[in-house]
């Protein structure tokens, strides 16, 4: 029988450089960092149009609210100013530091300075500022006199300026944030077209890639399911498939490359098989038919002389002698065995057609069943002073049989031995256990078998001249065989012409054993 059995050491050493597994995690892997490319460029941009644009408005923010601050402190000195209802009145005082905060949110519009033209309306104030200065402090000083018109117009004169420049510097910052959030939102429209266009190509690029490399893992599958599927049954034409993949479908294509051949060999092998079963079915035939012609010369012979003997005896029995009576008689007697013989033979053709047929099997003690089959034929081996043996353990174990067919193997090889056995002869019977197989020995120390016949020994209805002329037509030891290879066993057979024979049989222990077997 070929094995079957792939050569995966072969095939294992083809490992693949370039699993299918990992190209397409490659493939999976694609869209992912595209993905995180595109969020890192995106983030970083909008990163820096955001600390772009809050560094800007966060300058703006902080000018406009010092000027504010500097306006409403200008606003609040002058005020103090208007405080007395007539120029009798005394001047209300400057409160200690109000001047320098002014002058402190001024600085402060100075380190923010932004836009165009913002410079310049910075410095006007600082100018004006120091004269306001100069101004606040002639007033500070002179408080315990009254109204000077000149003073009060000039410093008002100069607030005034001052808010009006403010006023310019708030604007300019307004306009600047303005723009700045105009341009935001351009900014931010653009980045999100811009993200909306690399996402397109992205994506576009991904799938052009994902459908090239899935047609590339997938085409070597496509083609070899398609030459699988050519592949006639039984037709004997397997293809030999090129290993272009050095991945699993190299592997693959490698694999079914060996099963092809080995199922080339198989073919070859069960052709051969066939055509020997055909042989031997030919040859059966031819010995079916050459048996027929065998039996009914077998049947013939004793028949006509049984015919004759009992025709002498019946037209002439009373005038012959005594001697010649009893002559006829044993004549008969023998034809009449011999037909008996001959007929159980012919019983064992039916046998043959049913042994086919399964039967149930029982778990007995195997040297009861040896015990009770040998014993109808120890009587008949005592007419023929021919002694038999059993050699049989007390404590061999049970065996799983078919309690009707096996006794039958034992009693047709001891009846064998008698036959071809002479008077004096020792026939011995064993049976012993090695390993998980049960063996079973017939031996004797008759006649032998010729060496170019036990060849065919179990073959179906082929004769020897040994059984032709003991009147058997050779089908006990073919039924033998049938029965031991139902059991899942063998039998052979030795033998040399003049020692005797030894037939050797052994079944599995157990329905488990059978069943491996």
């Amino acid at each position: 029988m070929v094995n079957l059995k792939f050569e995966w050491n072969k095939v294992v050493s083809h490992i693949p450089r370039r699993s299918i597994k990992f190209k397409i995690f490659l493939v999976s892997l694609l869209p992912t960092i595209a993905l995180i490319a595109a969020a890192f460029f995106n983030h970083q941009y909008l990163t820096i149009l955001g600390e772009s644009a809050e560094q800007i408005l966060s300058k703006n923010y902080k000018s406009i609210k010092a000027a504010q601050e500097s306006r409403k402190l200008l606003e609040e000195i002058r005020n103090l100013f208007l405080a007395p209802v007539n120029r009798t009145e005394r001047l209300a005082d400057i409160p200690p530091g109000l001047v320098k905060k002014i002058s402190d949110a001024l600085d402060i519009c100075r380190d923010n300075i932004t836009e165009k033209g913002e410079l310049e309306l910075i410095d006007r104030l600082l100018e004006r500022y120091s004269q306001y200065k100069k101004a606040a402090a002639l007033l500070d000083k002179r408080k315990s006199k009254v109204w000077n018109e000149q003073e009060i117009f000039d410093i008002f004169a100069i607030t005034a300026e001052m808010i009006l420049t403010i006023d310019e510097l708030v604007s300019v910052n307004e306009q600047a944030m303005e723009r700045a959030e105009i341009e935001t939102r351009t900014l931010a429209a653009q980045a999100q077209r811009n993200a909306v266009i690399f996402f397109g190509i992205i994506i576009v690029t991904l799938s052009s890639l994902n459908y090239f490399f899935s047609h590339r893992i997938v085409m070597p599958m496509i083609k070899l399911a398609d030459q699988l599927s050519k592949i006639k049954e039984g037709s004997g034409d397997y293809p030999d498939m090129a290993i272009k993949a050095d991945d699993e479908i190299g592997v693959l294509a490698g694999a079914f490359n060996q099963l092809f051949q080995r199922i080339s060999h198989y073919d070859n092998h069960r052709d051969n098989i066939i055509a020997a079963e055909k042989e031997k079915v030919r040859q059966s035939e031819e010995a079916k038919v050459r048996f027929i012609a065998d039996i009914s010369h077998q049947l013939k012979t004793p028949m006509t002389s049984l015919s004759m003997s009992l025709g002498l005896l019946h037209s002439r029995g009373e005038k012959l002698i005594p001697e010649k009576q009893k002559k006829l008689y044993d004549t008969a007697f023998d034809d009449c065995s011999r037909l008996a013989t001959l007929i159980n033979e012919l019983v064992d053709v039916s046998r043959l057609e049913t042994m086919s047929q399964p039967r149930p099997k029982e778990t007995l003690n195997i040297k009861m069943v040896i015990t009770e089959s040998v014993a109808p034929l120890v009587k008949q081996a005592e007419k023929k002073g021919i002694s038999i043996h059993l050699d049989i353990p007390d404590n061999l174990p049970d065996v799983t049989i078919d309690s009707f067919r096996f006794p039958w193997v034992i009693t047709n090889l001891i009846g064998n031995a008698l036959r071809y056995t002479s008077k004096g002869a020792i026939i011995i019977f064993r049976a012993y256990r090695q390993g998980q197989r049960c063996y079973f020995q017939c031996s004797d120390t008759g006649e032998g078998i010729k060496p170019e016949y036990l060849p065919h020994i179990f073959d179906r209805f082929t004769q020897f001249s040994e059984r032709g002329k003991s009147g058997t037509v050779g089908l006990g030891l073919a039924i033998v065989k049938d029965i031991i290879d139902q059991h899942g066993g063998d039998i052979k057979v030795k033998s040399r012409v003049g020692e005797g024979t030894v037939f050797t049989f052994w079944i599995p222990g157990s329905i488990k054993e059978n069943t491996d077997e």
